[in-house]
């Protein structure tokens, strides 16, 4: 046992020793800790998801464009049909402004190549993002072989 310093009395020491003892609170210390971190944790998986989710989509509504192309005779066939193609990808779009995607289309050597660009800004959770990202432009694409 340790000795106590003379110079502090003892009802100090039998209030220190019932402080130390005490488990009351404990869990809401704890809890101040961990709470940020969970929440933080679950954010950055929301929005780590919704990013997930719009490319996937994205690279989706690029293969089926391409592969509507390829029953087009000629090019301006093909891009309609890509359009075509397009408009209706933006209707099961996941997140809002579908209408905004840019999409081009290249034809060289027997291939033909659907780009789509969609910026992130567009969506809302991703915009709300205080971290500036180096580039807020998704941009997909998709290549299939054309018969000349």
């Amino acid at each position: 046992m340790h000795q106590r310093p003379s110079f502090l009395p003892m009802h100090f020491w039998r209030r220190l020793s019932k402080v130390v003892g005490n488990q009351h609170g404990t869990v809401l210390i704890e809890a101040a800790f961990a709470l940020p971190i969970m929440v933080a944790l679950m954010f950055g998986i929301l929005i780590y998801g919704t990013w997930f989710m719009t490319a996937h989509s994205l690279q989706q509504a690029a293969n089926d464009a391409a592969r509507a192309a390829v029953a087009g005779l000629n090019t301006t066939e093909r891009r309609t049909l890509v359009d075509q193609s397009i408009n209706a990808a933006r209707a099961a779009f996941p997140v809002p402004a579908a209408q905004t995607i840019n999409v081009t289309t290249t034809e060289s050597s027997g291939y033909y190549r659907v780009t789509l660009r969609y910026d992130m800004n567009n969506a809302p959770l991703l915009a709300a993002i205080p971290v500036p990202a180096a580039n807020r432009m998704l941009e997909r694409s998709a290549v299939v072989r054309i018969s000349t």
